[in-house]
């Protein structure tokens, strides 16, 4: 897990194009310096909930984190194409019930505008 860490912090920054400490991960993530430190020198073990805020800062799985998954972020057709698909996901899984009806709903709508019968 300390390897996965340190690399989704790495790719993280380089995707920003910013270097990242892991000050500044502390800082987004409300997970202590040291905490981070520790968990990404193999020193400690981590706490669900920061592995949670880790990963969803990293825009990773846990599953990546722990090692159960090679990919960072997997779909069941396999790894998401592009980052607008992950927040999507992201999205929807926020979402309380209510809110997934509502989204249902408009996508619903959408869908009627753009079919073809409804052009003729």
């Amino acid at each position: 897990m300390a390897d996965r860490l340190r690399e989704a912090r790495l790719k993280k920054a380089a995707d920003m194009g910013v270097k990242l400490t892991q000050e500044d991960v502390a800082a987004a993530t409300n997970v202590s310096r040291s905490h981070v430190a520790n968990a990404e020198g193999a020193k400690t073990g981590i706490s669900l909930d920061a592995a949670y805020a880790l990963a969803q800062f990293y825009d990773v799985s846990l599953d990546y984190l722990t090692g159960l998954s090679i990919a960072p972020l997997q779909s069941p057709g396999g790894v998401f194409q592009n980052p607008e698909e992950r927040t999507l996901i992201r999205s929807w899984r926020a979402m309380d019930e209510a809110e997934r009806v509502a989204l249902a709903i408009v996508i619903d709508r959408l869908g009627a505008k753009a079919s073809p019968s409804d052009a003729a």
